[in-house]
């Protein structure tokens, strides 16, 4: 059911056939050179014809110089089959077969297997002469071409007597023309790749007797590459390019939606009754604020990173929350070999001519017909690898507005017809898409640089919260996009919510001191994500101090760690009393707690 060509042709195999014949003729010969065996007598015509009238030294041989012929044999079958290949996959890849790279690569298989052989060689001859082996051998591989050529050449012209009788009233062309009616293998697989080509009728009678009418249309789209003009992208068809994609594009058309009556909770309550639930069913205790953090954290970024100590809940916090407003969150553990975005997009696969379709983007794929779902997406231990490496294209895309939200997942050509989704190659992310990083901070870790920090949302873990016992039966609700989208843009419209010209005021005085002392700004993205998580967080329950309290310690105060300059310290105690002075002793508990270990550790 594939579309895949053999590297192989007639050709091939036909000289494959003749070199398995010349050397049965090569083994033949060595009888006729071992002086001592008896299977032909020393006075035979062979012996006179080849021996005597070539003036060749008689040598008598054991078992070892046989074994020399045998590793010839072997060896050179070995590596004319190897060197065929090669120079296929040459022409298949790049059209030219004696390119510098590829005659390195030859001359590579000829050394490594010339290397093999005379070393076995060797091997078999300790204790033996090994010069009576080889001039054994030379004896042998004389003897056995002049048969070769003997017996071979009437063999040949009698086969060609009788295709000439059987084709004689067809005209010959030693170079055939453009009206050949015949084309051989290695000529259809050549023009299969040219532009504009189309499958043979070989070709569409495979893979229509396999089953695979519509793989059949396989080869021949051609798209557009650089500014030198067209240049053919060897494509089949979408269901064998994008299998999965494809299989899902059929179970989401045909899926038929549940109508599930939407919970009509607002923001508080979905946060209280979130925590009772963790508590309850999970047993998983978290603060208040801390998902009040998480929940407007989802309103100002698509980006959620949480941070902290191992075992502190961090994984099951995402996973529980889709969970509990009726959906199934999505997993992936990050590998420390991401380097690019094709650990968690794929890469089209020019060998099998397939794109590799990873389970991150099937996933992103589906929910591009789920709408109204609300997709977690966690990306588990973050910084175990470089997230600004593997994650780049989506740091920038979602710094966007939603409708730009469009990755290119590869470079098609103009008349593919791609799945339904992925128009040109292109994949428009889902607005109700979240990507929910879970992060350690230990030695096996990179550390998460500004460029993630100031796109993203970022709640710390480093303490466990204690357990609270829970009475009432707390049971998971439906929260749709929609209702979930429509509850952030209702809190952040009242203006109660939102942050006054006095308290702006008095965070700008905050903001500006730290910015004068310590050479610390943040631009208008930080600005964007205050005036959108303020108001949703006072709509989840909480104040608008402990928002401030929040933002200001994980977006300004950890720019901080790691400087040691003489300044420092003094600086950090005297933004001690300006808070202590704008806001008061018992406000901004988070960014005192930070600041008192920023001082310890000077």
């Amino acid at each position: 059911m594939t579309n895949k060509k053999t590297h192989f042709t007639r050709k091939n195999f036909i000289f494959i056939a003749l070199l398995f014949f010349y050397l049965l003729f090569l083994l033949a010969a060595g009888f006729i050179a071992d002086a001592s065996n008896s299977v032909i007598q020393a006075n035979s015509p062979l012996k006179r014809l080849f021996i005597s009238a070539l003036h060749l030294p008689e040598v008598s041989v054991q078992m070892s110089g046989w074994l020399v012929l045998g590793f010839f044999a072997v060896y050179a079958f070995f590596f004319a089959c190897a060197f065929l290949y090669e120079i296929r996959l040459a022409k298949f890849y790049e059209k030219k077969i004696f390119t510098t790279k590829w005659s390195l690569i030859y001359a590579g298989t000829f050394v490594i297997l010339s290397a093999l052989w005379i070393g076995l060689s060797l091997l078999a001859n300790i204790g033996q002469n090994v010069g009576d082996a080889f001039l054994f051998f030379g004896e042998s591989l004389l003897i056995g071409t002049i048969l070769f050529l003997i017996l071979g050449l009437p063999i040949f012209f009698l086969v060609m007597l009788i295709v000439n009788v059987r084709n004689i009233d067809k005209p010959f062309r030693f170079n055939k023309g453009e009206d050949t009616e015949d084309i051989d293998d290695e000529k259809k697989e050549d023009e299969s790749r040219e532009p504009g080509a189309m499958p043979s009728s070989d070709s569409l009678v495979s893979a229509l007797g396999t089953g695979g009418a519509l793989q059949a249309l396989t080869s021949g789209l051609s798209g557009t590459e650089g500014e030198e003009g067209t240049k053919e992208v060897p494509l089949g068809s979408k269901e064998y390019v994008f299998p999965a994609l494809c299989s899902i594009d059929e179970e989401e058309e045909s899926r038929v939606a549940k109508i599930v009556p939407e919970t009509n909770y607002s923001l508080a309550q979905i946060v209280e009754n979130f925590r009772l639930y963790l508590a309850k069913n999970e047993g998983l205790y978290f603060s208040l604020d801390t998902l009040r953090a998480f929940l407007s954290g989802m309103a100002a970024s698509r980006l959620i990173i949480l941070e902290g100590l191992s075992g502190t809940g961090k994984s099951s916090l995402a996973r529980y929350f889709s969970e509990f407003i009726g959906e199934e969150s999505f997993f992936e553990a990050v590998q420390a070999s991401w380097r690019d975005r094709t650990s968690i997009l794929g890469f089209y696969n020019d060998f099998s001519r397939r794109y590799s379709e990873t389970d991150f983007l099937k996933r992103l794929y589906r929910m591009s017909y789920r709408q109204n779902d609300v997709n977690i997406m966690v990306l588990d231990e973050v910084n175990i690898s470089r997230v600004e490496y593997y994650f780049a294209d989506f740091l920038s895309i979602l710094e966007y507005p939603v409708d730009k939200w469009k990755l290119r997942i590869m470079q098609v050509p103009y008349d593919f017809e791609g799945p339904s989704h992925l128009e040109e190659g292109v994949l428009q992310i889902p607005e109700n898409t979240w990507f929910i990083g879970t992060a350690n901070k230990d030695d096996s870790t990179y550390t998460i640089t500004d460029k993630v920090y100031d796109r993203a949302i970022t709640i710390s873990f480093d303490d466990r919260n204690e357990p609270f016992e829970v009475k009432e039966d707390i049971t998971p609700i439906h929260l749709s996009y929609s209702h979930l989208n429509d509850l952030f843009a209702q809190a952040i419209s009242e203006e109660k919510n939102r942050l006054s010209k006095a308290e702006l005021a008095s965070f700008d005085r905050l903001t500006s001191f730290v910015s004068e002392t310590f050479d610390i700004t943040f631009g208008n993205r930080v600005l964007n994500q205050i005036q959108i998580l303020v108001p949703v967080y006072v709509a989840c329950g909480g104040k608008k101090t402990d928002a401030l309290d929040f933002l200001f310690a994980r977006k300004v105060l950890y720019k901080l760690e790691g400087r040691y300059e003489d300044f420092v310290k003094q600086g950090l105690q005297d933004l001690e009393s300006l808070l202590d002075t704008i806001y008061g002793k018992d406000s901004f508990p988070l960014t005192h707690h930070a600041l008192a270990k920023l001082i310890k550790r000077l």
